[in-house]
């Protein structure tokens, strides 16, 4: 449903729908973690559950190596 396109190495990637390429937005590596920014041209509209799910799921594994090193870090505090 959606796809990535890497625009600056490691830091920004375009988020677009795969059926029609309408650009939904961007995901920007602040402070480490990737957030989600919808684009300014179009910042209207309806979403469904299916794309937000998807839209969580590309966040989900964009963070995973940095939640995994956070989570190894406190492991080995205790």
């Amino acid at each position: 449903m959606l796809e990535l396109t890497e625009k600056v190495k490691n830091q920004t990637y375009e988020v677009s729908l795969k059926s029609n390429g309408v650009i939904v937005g961007s995901f920007v590596k602040i402070d480490g973690f990737f957030y989600y920014y919808p684009p300014k041209e179009r910042f209207w509209g309806c979403f469904s559950e299916e794309f937000l799910s998807n839209l969580s799921s590309e966040l989900v594994k964009l963070n995973l190596p940095i939640n995994k090193s956070i989570d190894k870090y406190f492991e080995l505090q205790t």
